[in-house]
């Protein structure tokens, strides 16, 4: 396809002068896109917290984790598109490009369709499950399937991104995820305290505005892919055929993704069942920590997507040097950032905490876990940056088995043996997850070296 129909279609600029500045281009966006994709849940549970109901906050921490198993599967996909996308891109196979994202798009419908009928029914026995009390059990509910009422547009949104970002344009997702911000915040805040003839609806309120932001973005992501309006066009009519075998290759690869989502979701179920033995109290501040610590994962994320991109085109165009080199930077800007994450959790713990307005012993209990997360961000840094660059490269199997060692051998049994073994509760699961990111990240350091990746085919 001659250049000129692609004119605004461009690998990015991998040239070592340039590879600094391309680096923050395609991180900066990214940090934003997820601390403000964090910043929806997190506006509800500060919300939430204000009404100091420790049922209603337990509930939210947990519909997060059920979200959070909900999205893997998505994200999973995401992962695939991004990788291919960008390989295609470096290779300036445009047409290639656009050819699979939109079978990644048919695929992410589809699957959130049959998602959403199967899951909405057993949100009960989900909570009932992770051994939440009888009225975590009942608000939790009705907020997970209010949340997934507009799944169809929400879960979709994580591939479109993806597709975005292996073009190359980490800056889109990151405008869409900013209008749903807006509209959360200003939403909940009505509908969970009422304003004017409008009636307070608690934690109803609360799932309503985020599950109608999600629409919202997914409507928007779709939009811009299929207009043009981002690095990447994926014309609507490429959504009416399936092109088997770009989707056996997008399931090929996503396969080692989902296997990492069902292992680490699956290990995250364990580790909540051993929080919730703990009490009401203690979930409802391991919640609160999760919201907190989840922000520190904004560096080592956004530079772990500038890292995808960057090795999936660098490896497409054949740079093989520029890829290892983006690499070691990305790992040097992750660790400095977020080292410095965990001094700030060491010295205000308490004073973020007490931003959720929850009950004194809840406060007491979540400061105290966000000071031992500080232990994890360096590690947390590493371990986001090399999984992105295998990602890039096609290497999907090994992020898989990395997560299957941290989950059987860290987070589970050291979360066990910290909190109820030797009687630390919570702050032994965190010392539990500190233990865990640290054996991740000195086990995909391993296979980084060995170099595998660089030999991958997609």
């Amino acid at each position: 396809m001659a250049d000129a129909a692609h004119k605004e279609q461009q690998p990015i600029d991998l040239r070592p002068e340039a590879l600094n500045r391309t680096i923050v281009r395609l991180a900066a966006p990214a940090v934003l896109e997820n601390l403000l994709v964090t910043m929806v849940f997190f506006a509800d549970a500060v919300l939430i917290g204000w009404l100091h109901d420790d049922a209603a906050l337990a509930a939210v921490g947990l519909s997060g984790t059920f979200m959070w198993i909900a999205n893997g599967l998505f994200q999973a996909i995401a992962i695939s598109a991004t990788a291919m996308v960008a390989r295609f891109y470096g290779e300036r196979n445009f047409d290639l490009a656009e050819r699979t994202g939109g079978q990644a798009m048919n695929l992410g419908i589809f699957l959130a369709l049959l998602f959403t009928f199967i899951m909405i029914p057993f949100s009960d026995e989900f909570l009932t499950l992770m051994g939440a009390e009888a009225e975590v059990v009942r608000q939790g509910s009705e907020y997970i399937n209010i949340m997934l009422a507009t799944s169809v547009f929400s879960f979709p949104m994580l591939v479109a991104s993806g597709i975005m970002r292996g073009a190359g344009d980490t800056t889109k997702p990151m405008i869409i995820t900013l209008i749903m911000n807006v509209w959360n915040v200003i939403a909940a805040t009505v509908l969970i305290f009422g304003l004017g003839p409008i009636p307070a609806m608690h934690l109803a309120g609360a799932g309503i505005a985020t599950s109608s932001a999600r629409m919202v973005g997914g409507l928007l992501s779709m939009a811009f892919l299929f207009t043009g309006y981002t690095a990447i066009r994926v014309t609507p009519r490429r959504l009416l055929t399936w092109d088997w075998g770009i989707i056996q290759r997008i399931v090929r690869l996503s396969i080692p993704n989902i296997g990492e989502q069902v292992i680490t979701r699956v290990g995250n179920i364990l580790f909540m069942r051993i929080i919730t033995d703990l009490g009401t109290a203690s979930l409802a501040a391991h919640g609160i920590a999760v919201r907190v610590e989840s922000i520190s994962f904004m560096p080592g994320w956004g530079l772990a997507v500038a890292t995808t991109t960057i090795v999936g085109q660098a490896l497409g165009s054949g740079q093989v040097d520029e890829a290892g080199r983006s690499v070691r930077r990305t790992v040097i800007l992750a660790v400095a950032f977020m080292s410095l994450v965990g001094l700030i959790f060491v010295s205000l713990a308490q004073p973020i905490v007490s931003i959720f307005g929850s009950t004194p012993g809840v406060l007491a209990l979540a400061a105290v876990a966000v000071q031992v997360a500080a232990l994890e961000q360096p590690t947390i840094g590493i371990t986001m940056v090399l999984n992105g660059a295998m990602r890039g490269a096609g290497d999907t199997r090994t992020p898989m088995w990395v997560a299957l060692f941290g989950v059987l051998f860290f987070r589970v049994l050291t979360v066990y043996l910290f909190a109820i073994v030797l009687g630390l509760g919570l702050a032994g699961v965190w010392l539990g997850t500190a233990a865990d990111w640290a054996g991740r990240s000195v086990l995909i350091y391993w296979f980084y070296r060995r170099g595998r990746w660089k030999h991958v085919t997609v």
